[in-house]
C-alpha cells in the first residue's frame, strides 16, 4: 500500500514538474517578446522538448515539439506580422528538427530502460536457476549418502537372515524377507535414477567436438553381451560430429539402444537402427526398433519423470526415469527428442541437435 502511494506521489511530482517548465518557457517566451523584442523561441525550444523526450518518451516529446511550433508561428504573427514569414519558417522548422532529435533520444532512452529490465529479469532468473542447482547438488549428496546408507543396511541384513536363517524360518517368512529385499533394490534404482537425472546439469562437462560413430561404437561394445544373448542386429549408419558433452552423449545412446534391446517382442529377433547425419547446422539422430512399440498417445507421457507404461510385476524391469534423463540431455544440448510408435510395431526416437553449441554461463 506504502509504495503504490509513494509512486503514485513520485508519478505525480514528475508531471508537476514539467508542466511548471513549459508554464516557465511560455512567460520567458511572452517577456522577451513583450519587453526585450528578442526572439530566442527556437534556442529555448531545444531544453523542454530533450527534457520531455528523456523522462515522458517520444510521443510526448512529438506532441510537444508540435504544439510549440504552433505556438511559435502564432507568436511571431502577432508581434512581427506577415513580414517575417521566412524567419517564421526558418524558426519552424529548426524546431521541428530538434522534436526529431528529442524523439530519436527518448526512444533510445525507452530502448534503455527495457534493457536494464530485461537484463534485471535475466540476473533474477540466473539466481534463481543458481539457486535451484544448489538445492539439486544439496539433495544429490543428501540422496548419494543419507538416504543410500539405510538401504544398504535393509539389503545386507535381509540377505544375511535368508541366509543364516532359511531353514528355521517358515515360507511365508522367506516370502517377506524377499519381498523386503526386492523393494529394497527398487528403491536403490529410483535414488540412483534420481541422482543420474540430477547431475545432467550439476555434474555436466564443457561441450566440446564429439564423433558419435566413436560414441556409439563404445555403447555397442558396453551392449555386446546383451546384443548376443538376444540374437539382436544393430545396424549403425553414423556420420556426425557435433559440439556436445562426451559423457551424456554416450549416456544418451546408452538408454536408448539399451530400451531398444530390452522392449522387445518374445521369440523376436531385436533389430535396431542407429542413424545420424549433419544438414546445415543441425544433426538429425534416429534410433528405430521393432519391438513392442506403444499407443502414440504417451509419446509425451514417456519423459516424465518415473513414468512406466508396464507395471513392477512385467517382464520389463526399469526405474522409468532413463527416457527423463534422455530428454534432459537432450535440452540441456538445445535440441528437441520426440517419439513415434504403434503398438506391438516397434518405436522411433528422433533427436535434433545444433551442431555448435553456444557457450554456457
Amino acid at each position: 500500500m506504502n509504495n503504490s502511494f509513494l509512486k503514485n506521489i513520485s508519478q505525480y511530482s514528475s508531471n508537476f514538474w514539467i508542466i511548471i517548465l513549459i508554464v516557465f518557457y511560455f512567460i520567458i517566451q511572452i517577456v522577451l517578446l513583450v519587453f526585450l523584442k528578442e526572439d530566442t523561441s527556437v534556442s529555448l525550444s531545444v531544453i523542454p522538448i530533450l527534457f520531455i523526450a528523456w523522462y515522458k518518451g517520444p510521443l510526448l516529446a512529438s506532441i510537444f515539439g508540435f504544439i510549440l511550433i504552433i505556438l511559435y508561428t502564432i507568436f511571431k504573427i502577432s508581434f512581427f506580422g506577415f513580414s517575417s514569414l521566412v524567419d517564421i519558417s526558418i524558426g519552424a522548422s529548426s524546431i521541428f528538427i530538434f522534436t526529431i532529435i528529442g524523439i530519436v533520444i527518448g526512444k533510445i532512452e525507452q530502448l534503455n530502460r527495457l534493457l536494464k529490465i530485461e537484463l534485471n529479469a535475466r540476473k533474477a532468473a540466473e539466481q534463481q536457476l543458481a539457486r535451484s542447482n544448489k538445492e539439486l547438488e544439496q539433495f544429490a549428496y543428501i540422496a548419494s549418502h543419507d538416504l543410500q546408507e539405510p538401504l544398504r543396511k535393509i539389503s545386507a541384513f535381509s540377505s544375511r537372515l535368508m541366509s543364516k536363517y532359511k531353514d528355521i524360518i517358515d515360507p511365508q517368512g522367506l516370502d517377506y524377507l524377499q519381498r523386503m529385499q526386492n523393494a529394497s533394490n527398487r528403491m536403490q534404482d529410483l535414488i540412483n535414477g534420481l541422482l543420474t537425472y540430477s547431475r545432467v546439469t550439476t555434474k555436466a562437462n564443457p561441450f566440446v567436438k564429439v564423433n558419435l560413430l566413436s560414441v556409439v561404437n563404445e555403447v555397442l561394445l558396453d551392449l555386446e553381451t546383451s546384443i548376443k544373448d538376444k540374437n539382436a542386429i544393430v545396424k549403425c549408419e553414423v556420420d556426425a560430429e557435433i559440439e556436445a558433452d562426451p559423457l551424456q552423449m554416450r549416456q544418451l545412446f546408452q538408454n536408448l539402444i539399451g530400451n531398444s534391446l530390452k522392449y522387445q517382442k518374445p521369440e523376436v529377433a531385436p533389430f535396431v537402427l542407429v542413424k545420424a547425419s549433419v544438414n546445415n547446422d543441425k544433426c538429425t539422430i534416429i534410433i528405430r526398433d521393432n519391438g513392442i512399440g506403444f499407443e502414440q498417445k504417451y509419446a509425451e507421457q514417456i519423459f516424465g519423470v518415473f513414468v512406466r507404461l508396464h507395471g513392477q510385476s512385467s517382464q520389463y524391469h526399469g526405474s522409468g526415469i532413463g527416457l527423463s534423463v534422455c530428454k534432459k540431455i537432450v535440452e540441456r544440448h538445445n535440441g528437441t527428442i520426440t517419439a513415434e510408435s504403434e503398438l506391438d510395431k516397434g518405436a522411433t526416437f528422433t533427436i535434433i541437435l545444433p551442431v555448435k553449441q553456444k557457450k554456457e554461463n
